[in-house]
């Protein structure tokens, strides 16, 4: 392996003799040459030239396209393809460049049901025409040319010499139209160089640029140490400074609430609900109120339910009575225990029931 590494080594330095060459047979840059060791196709490219067959880099002269699968092959895009001599015009030769299609296809398209097209192309030096011939496999694709869209001059070609030689009023025709188009481009070309002698003075521009770019660096620098007090931001990229539509566009958002979610979510547990509530209307009402009411001060009498004692009371006609499959204890007269330690107890004291832990005003609401 490292005797290999050596000789690519030496052979890359032009160090290496081969044993085939002689210094009788001249220069070791000539024998290389002839065995195709000076392309970096090496041996490849002379295989076949006893056939008359060199292998070279061939760069497409137009845009054309593959008659099998149907690609643009763009100008200017290169093949490694086989020079051959095909004759002679006059003292010019002809050659012909053959090569390959490389678009990836399905097999069905391919000509040898492989992965690639492998259409064969052909193209023929044409030296009478100065031109390229499309001998097979592929077609020319036509593209106009307008001097007017791209506003250059057209030149004249041998017809419309032949012509204006020929015409005296073609040649005027077309001679007004050449000096029409030089005023023009003199004119433009006045403005460029106007345009250009603005920007001659580099120092001054170069001073001017570098100006900016302290007042940019500064205000970055500004704005960065004002983050860093306020807090840094939870972004991975600098934002962009706020603006009036910025506001605008916030202000103009309205997001969707469920209020009655929100409400059921802070109710407190201890209040009832709505399903197990009792209303009392008119009458009924006005006389539980005067009962509640002693002095026009409301009294809370208990409500004595299996999970909660609940307090009522109310100075409107309407009032609502929440209760738990539970029933109302009114308020208890006053009445005295003899004996000592005797305790004198109110309604919002009593709890109805034996083995009942009393319950004041305190409980729970």
């Amino acid at each position: 392996m490292t005797k290999d590494i050596s000789l690519k080594a030496a052979c890359a330095d032009s160090f290496y003799y081969p044993q085939e060459w002689k210094p009788s047979r001249g220069s070791l840059d000539h024998f290389q040459r002839k065995r195709g060791f000076e392309h970096h196709f090496g041996k490849e490219r002379t295989k076949n030239l006893s056939k008359g067959v060199l292998l070279i880099r061939f760069e497409m002269p137009f845009t054309v396209q593959c008659l099998r699968c149907g690609l643009y092959i763009r100008q200017g895009t290169r093949y490694n393809a086989d020079k051959k001599k095909i004759g002679m015009y006059f003292s010019t030769p002809l050659y012909e460049f053959s090569m390959h299609c490389g678009n990836i296809v399905s097999p069905e398209k391919s000509a040898n049901g492989r992965a690639h097209c492998n259409q064969r192309l052909v193209i023929r030096t044409d030296p009478k025409n100065d031109d390229y011939e499309l001998a097979e496999g592929l077609r020319r694709k036509v593209e106009v040319w307008d001097n007017k869209d791209s506003e250059t001059l057209e030149l004249a070609d041998p017809e419309s010499r032949r012509r204006m030689d020929a015409d005296p009023m073609f040649r005027v025709e077309k001679t007004l139209r050449d000096k029409q188009k030089e005023r023009t481009d003199k004119a433009r070309l006045s403005d460029l160089q106007d345009l250009q002698a603005e920007r001659e003075d580099a120092y001054g521009w170069n001073c001017v640029l570098r100006k900016a770019h302290r007042i940019r660096r500064k205000e970055e620098q500004q704005r960065e140490e004002e983050e860093r007090l306020r807090g840094k931001p939870n972004f991975g990229v600098p934002l962009e400074p706020a603006s009036e539509e910025d506001l605008l566009q916030a202000k103009s958002v309205e997001y969707k609430t469920d209020h009655d979610k929100i409400e059921m979510s802070v109710r407190p547990r201890n209040i009832p609900s709505q399903k197990n509530t009792m209303w009392f209307f008119g009458p009924q009402a006005q006389k539980m109120t005067q009962s509640l009411t002693k002095g026009g001060t409301p009294r809370h009498t208990p409500v004595q339910t299996h999970s909660h004692v609940a307090l009522i009371g109310s100075s409107t006609s309407v009032m609502r009575l929440s209760v738990r499959g539970s029933r109302i204890v009114g308020p208890a007269p006053r009445h005295k225990q003899k004996g000592p330690g005797s305790v004198t107890k109110t309604g919002a004291d009593q709890v109805e029931g034996p083995g009942r832990s009393q319950r004041g005003s305190s409980g729970r609401l």
